[in-house]
This record gives structure tokens, sequence and C-alpha cells, in this order.
């Protein structure tokens, strides 16, 4: 964008008329790859796809996954994805041009890889809970960030990965290129070098960012506008937003930034804070209508109509953490305090919104989404 006076209207406008969806709204036509090959499924035609929920529970040590149909699980049924290798499983992110499932472990202190396929139930619907197609692990657990403390992870439509790093200040970025090597077995996780935007501009490599994790938005950079970092959403045209905790509680703010430096930029534009001090937010999200945000305790908020304008759009919640868009007018908040998912409507951003439970799940944190094209 050429201005950054009104950033996120801008943005909006891109989410609202740009041909490409945001990527919270996965299409299953153009990702043939992930359908496993071999079964009988015609991986071009996308009739009868489900829509999926991944979902992770530090608690239960685990990630599952649900159908949504009516923005309820069917049959209420929580299949198991990934049940073994996890610690504190908490945020999660979803690729899916390379069937890609990235999972912040905080108690590994590492964001882990698995490669998924979509297919067919083997067993038929009973044995897979009335579900006609259900999710696998094609690639097992492969460490692509060691060292790190991290809760929140996003991943962009061309496969780049970022994080945050609440207790250093950080909003880190690592390069498709470089998750391909990793992926692959070329490039160890432990190989990598953690660097600033300006180092990495020194190396020439600013963008591509091979073997490096660069981190985009330190204290450094961002100053007060990176203040314990926690949830980040990313829409589809370059463009990040994040949360700040912030020093003491009730002093957070909702900040964006440029995710995707432009080819032979040898700076950043600084971040810009959305709406001055909010309630200290846990996740926040893009949406058409406006960036979502879940706060430390009960309430879901807006930030409507550009910069500064937020309303509180319900706090019926116990303690909500995990917020994702599904696209169109919806968005699942996991209610970690209930043991619960939530839906709540978007398109409009008003008070008094009310919420319907999706499924229970306990323990809930972070969310994936993978959507059928419509």
């Amino acid at each position: 964008h050429g201005s950054m006076a009104r950033p996120w209207l801008l943005a909006s406008v891109v989410l609202l008329m740009a041909p490409e969806k945001p990527f919270a709204l996965i299409s299953m036509r153009s990702k043939a790859a992930q359908i496993e090959e071999g079964s009988d499924a015609d991986s071009d035609d996308t009739v009868g796809l489900p829509e999926l929920l991944i979902m992770s529970s530090p608690l239960e040590k685990k990630i599952s996954y649900v159908q949504l149909v009516n923005f309820e699980a069917v049959g209420q049924a929580v299949r198991p994805l990934i049940d073994a290798g996890l610690d504190q499983p908490y945020g999660v992110a979803y690729h899916a041009e390379t069937g890609s499932l990235y999972v912040a472990d905080y108690g590994l202190q590492k964001i882990l890889r698995y490669g998924l396929a979509l297919m067919p139930c083997k067993g038929g619907v009973e044995s897979c809970g009335g579900l006609q197609w259900e999710l696998v692990v094609k690639e097992t657990q492969r460490a692509v960030v060691t060292d790190v403390l991290a809760r929140w992870v996003g991943v962009d439509k061309g496969g780049n990965l970022f994080y945050t790093v609440e207790t250093r200040n950080s909003i880190c970025r690592l390069s498709a290129h470089t998750l391909s090597d990793i992926a692959a077995g070329y490039t160890p996780a432990e190989n990598l070098k953690k660097v600033t935007f300006n180092e990495a501009v020194a190396l020439g490599d600013a963008r591509s960012s091979q073997d490096l994790v660069v981190d985009l938005y330190g204290s450094s950079a961002g100053g007060e506008l990176v203040n314990g970092p926690s949830g980040l959403s990313l829409d589809g045209a370059g463009n990040v937003v994040w949360g700040n905790i912030g020093g003491s509680a009730g002093r957070g703010s909702v900040v964006y930034g440029i995710a995707q430096p432009k080819l032979g930029a040898s700076m950043l534009p600084k971040p810009t804070d959305l709406a001055g001090i909010v309630d200290s937010p846990a996740d926040v999200a893009f949406s058409a209508a406006m960036v979502l945000f879940s706060a430390q305790k009960k309430s879901v908020y807006g930030i409507c109509n550009g910069m500064r304008r937020v309303t509180l759009l319900t706090d019926t919640f116990v303690v909500p953490r995990g917020i994702i868009w599904d696209g169109d007018n919806t968005a699942y908040v996991a209610d970690h305090g209930a043991d619960a998912v939530f839906s709540i409507p978007t398109g409009r951003c008003r008070r008094g919104i009310v919420k319907r439970k999706t499924v229970n799940f306990k323990g809930v944190y972070g969310f994936a989404i993978v959507t059928a094209a419509d």
C-alpha cells in the first residue's frame, strides 16, 4: 500500500475487492496434492469436500479436528489427528499448497511441521464418526524452529511462516524457501541464524531469507508497538496484524504492519497502532468487516471501519483464546476456560452478538481452518 495513514481501512478494501481470498479461506480446488493419491476421490472435483476445523489442546497435549456444517461439528465428532509427541501445543497454522500444519509447542520450545493429506474415510462413515473425509498425517513431526518460546504462529498464502515471541518482543518470519529445505531434510532447524530485518538486507537476502529467521518487528524496530506480542493474523495482501499483551493488565494494543517486504526494500514501514490502549489481546484475526481480537478474559472485540473504533462484540466467554475467520461472515472462538468452541457472526460490527456452540473440546486453544472452494 502506498499510504499508511489509514492502514487497516486500505487492507479491508483489498480483502473485499481482491480476486484472491485471504489466507484463512483455503481453496481446496487448487490443492489437489492434499488429496491422497490413489484414492477414489477426483482431486479436481470439490463437490462434497468438507470444511474442517483443526484444534489444539495444550492441556490434552494433542491436535484434533472436526467437520463443520452450519457452524457446528458434524455429529459432535472430534477426530484425533496428532496425539503423541507433543507437550504444550498452542497456536497452529495450515498452508494448503504444501499440506503443511505448523504447531507452536511451548513445552518443547519448538515450532513443528507435519505434512497432512485429505482422503475419504477408509473404513466408511461409521468408523469416522459419521464423516466421509478424514485428515491423515503423511509426513511426521519435523522441527522448523528450535529453542523458542512461541505460542502463536501464522502462515501467508505464499507459505512463509510467522510467529511471535512474547518474552523477546519479536515478530519473526521464516521464508517458504527455507521451510521447503527443512521439510526435505536439507537444512536442520538448529542451523538457522536469527537476524534483524536490517541485517538480512545487509546480507542481500531480506526477501527469501535462506537459512535465516528474520525478526521483522523486534523491540528495536517496532519500539513500544511490540510489547509482549501475542496472536497474529495475515491477509492475502502482504499485511500482518498482531496483539500486544502490554506491560500491565488491560493496557494492550493491536498493531498493523507489513509482512512481506517489497523486492529490494531496504527498510520496513513503521507499524501502526490500530486502536490505542485496549483490553490485552490473546489472539487476532482479519475479517472483511473488521479486525477481531479475543481479550485475556471474557470478551471479543472488533476494530471497525478503520482505526480506533473498538466495539465490544460480546463478553460472554470464560477464557477466550484462539480466534479465526472462515472467510465469509463467521469467526470461531476457542473458549479455553469453557472447554468449547463457539461461532460468532462477523458481518456487522455491533454490540451484543450471540455466540453459538460448535463443539466441546477440553482445553481448546488454537485453530487452523480448511475450507472447500466456494
